[in-house]
């Protein structure tokens, strides 16, 4: 019995002595791997680093204080929302802020101050590019069109920016269903999408009419081995390991993978134009307008790019990894987009606004500096007066 149980209290110490020294090279490798990851530009972490070089902050004397508050944004967690998973959290401070309504939380937009009893009010849905990632609240696409449609307006036009960042079409859906369940009456509601549908055809094996993170929400709600173990994805030593992986085979052609994702291209598609359809159902039933917007991407059409922007074109292009694959993918989508917007299809595409464009627009493949901002509500300010509705938003639309 003592010999069994010198033995066993030997194995006892081996194992943690084992578990403690593979503890501590676990977490030297940690340390060394976060140390390698935050160099750019060896690996691709440095998004914020990315967003922030952008010359379209050149001379902005407010541009580094703003990424300061951009980052601790990012940082906060993520609020559950019942259906549509997330939504806009609560945060405020010199740049940014999301003020809380009977509705929940919005971004805010500069809107004028007017006379509120000839108010009419315009909705505008989307991803992050509509919220106003990047930007301070007085650089989103809502707040320049509010300034666009108030000049020259006899009434008081006042905007609300439902923009969410990562929704895609089904979820922006779903939102405006709530705001008209609960007593919601907008004049006119605007959708701005594109990248983030797109997005959803590649890979291949994907659900082009789901949501992103749908693979990991899935696997939790499923109660998977993988959705238990999905906390080692933050670990940088695996991330480090992953982007060594893909470096390895950078040289490996996508092009095969990209052409099998063309079923995914055309249900993408016609996954937003079905939502869109039922916009208009809804605008129809409780009496505002729709209008759709396709936005820009920087792969997509023929914009004169400045070497940021060409830096990063040239890179998605490359069909040489995972991520390159993706945005060729997306380029698809905005290929069948812009056909069928040619063909009549009922959305305005503003895939080529920027074709004319010299100077930076892009902060990266999507989100817009305050100038590009600026040039797309134009855009959209010019059409819905050119393309006004009956009564009282008619007036509006055409007042300039």
């Amino acid at each position: 019995m003592s010999h069994a149980f010198r033995f066993l209290k030997r194995c006892t110490s081996a194992l943690c002595y084992t578990i403690a020294i593979v503890a501590i090279v676990a977490a030297f490798l940690e340390l060394i791997a976060r140390a390698a990851w935050s160099i750019h530009p060896i690996t691709r972490q440095a998004e914020l680093e990315n967003q922030g070089a952008s010359p379209v902050y050149a001379g902005a004397a407010w541009s580094r204080e703003f990424w300061q508050e951009e980052s601790a944004r990012r940082k906060k967690t993520t609020v559950y929302v019942p259906f549509r998973i997330w939504g806009v959290t609560d945060w405020h401070g010199k740049y940014i802020n999301n003020d809380q309504t009977a509705r929940g939380f919005r971004r805010r937009t500069i809107n004028p101050n007017c006379n509120p009893e000839h108010e009419l009010t315009v909705w505008t849905f989307g991803g992050s590019t509509m919220y106003g990632t990047a930007v301070p609240d007085w650089a989103t696409i809502p707040s320049y069109l509010s300034r666009d449609l108030n000049s020259g307006a006899r009434d008081c036009i006042m905007v609300t920016n439902f923009g969410v960042e990562g929704y895609v079409t089904d979820q922006e859906l779903m939102l405006l269903t709530e705001q008209l369940k609960v007593g919601g009456h907008p004049d006119i509601v605007i959708f701005y999408d594109g990248v983030n549908d797109s997005s959803l055809a590649w890979p291949p094996s994907s659900a082009p009419n789901a949501h992103f993170l749908f693979g990991k929400i899935k696997s939790r709600v499923e109660g998977s081995l993988s959705a238990r173990l999905d906390f080692l994805q933050k670990s940088y030593a695996l991330r480090l390991a992953g982007e060594g992986m893909a470096r390895l085979h950078s040289g490996r052609s996508f092009a095969s993978a990209v052409s099998q994702a063309q079923p995914n291209v055309i249900a993408a598609f016609n996954n937003y134009e079905a939502n869109m359809r039922v916009a208009r159902v809804l605008g129809d039933a409780y009496n505002f307008r729709v209008y759709c917007f396709w936005q820009p991407m920087l792969t997509y059409g023929h914009k004169p790019l400045v070497p940021f922007e060409q830096q990063m074109a040239t890179r998605d292009a490359s069909g040489t990894s995972a991520e390159s694959a993706w945005f060729l993918t997306m380029a698809a989508v905005f290929r069948e987009a812009e056909r069928q917007a040619a063909n009549g299809a009922d959305f305005v595409f503003l895939g080529d606004l920027f074709d004319s464009t010299q100077e930076p627009i892009y902060v990266d493949e999507a989100h817009l500096g305050p100038r590009g901002n600026e040039i797309v509500a134009q855009a959209i300010a010019s059409y819905l007066r050119d393309h006004p509705v009956s009564g009282q938003t008619a007036r509006t639309a055409t007042a300039n």
